[in-house]
């Protein structure tokens, strides 16, 4: 089964690239994909949240703003792991050193559905190269109360895969992999502190609005981006830029 793992952290807390504690924080993502590759399905990390931007749907034209969804701890990165059960994921969470942050953590969301989009030898940004120096790929998280249409099996629900459906047919190759997962009451928060695993039932943070899926973007200009997020079907998108390291 595949699992969403969704990274959370205060960025004002995290380390900055070029710092030694940035390069033990690289050191142990870079452990974590040693010991879990054959598991790992797809992840990223992302630009600091000055670059987000959150696009609004609605009556009328979207809105548009720079920042985060919410000015709460942020997502700071994501994983699509495989395990065959909840507690093998649990596993995998807690070595990754987001789950060791003083304000951080993990959020497991078993995923309904998943793919990679993303042609053959598609060229990505230079590492470590900044939205202003090259255009980064994005990624998308869905905002929103949870409706009927968040219920795999529901009429709603197949009405609104119709709609993602034909989003995905008008977005073409922009498009280069999504993820959906099952609603909130089937999340896991995973945290360790001072060395000992805290595992909790619920997402990460209380709230009446919640992640419910995400897109990765094709590399793209941030106008080009907030263009094809406002026709993501929802009440709200975030985008964040990807944060690239090489391949």
């Amino acid at each position: 089964m595949l699992y969403l793992a969704l990274l959370y952290g205060d960025q004002d807390q995290t380390a900055k690239p070029g710092t030694p504690q940035w390069d033990q924080e690289l050191a142990g993502y870079v452990t974590f994909g040693e010991r879990n590759g054959a598991a790992i399905r797809g992840g990223a990390a992302l630009h600091e949240t000055p670059h987000a931007v959150t696009v609004r749907t609605g009556a009328g034209e979207p809105l548009v703003t720079t920042g985060p969804f919410a000015e709460t701890t942020e997502v700071i990165g994501f994983y699509v792991l495989e395990a065959d059960s909840l507690d093998d994921a649990i596993e995998m969470a807690r070595q990754i050193p987001a789950a060791e942050l003083a304000d951080g953590g993990i959020e497991l969301r078993p995923v309904v559905q998943a793919y990679d989009s993303r042609p053959e030898g598609a060229p990505v940004p230079p590492p470590m190269s900044t939205p202003d120096e090259a255009p980064p790929r994005w990624l998308a998280l869905i905002h929103g109360k949870e409706t009927e249409g968040d219920q795999p099996g529901t009429a709603a629900w197949d009405e609104g895969i119709a709609a993602h459906g034909a989003f995905s047919e008008r977005a073409g190759d922009a498009l280069w992999g999504g993820v959906a997962i099952h609603p909130i009451a089937t999340a896991t928060t995973v945290r360790v502190r001072d060395g000992e695993v805290q595992v909790t039932d619920g997402p990460f943070a209380e709230g009446a609005e919640v992640v419910g899926g995400l897109y990765l973007f094709a590399p793209m200009e941030r106008d080009r981006a907030v263009a094809l997020a406002a026709e993501i079907p929802g009440e709200a998108v975030e985008l964040r830029p990807i944060m690239e390291f090489g391949s």
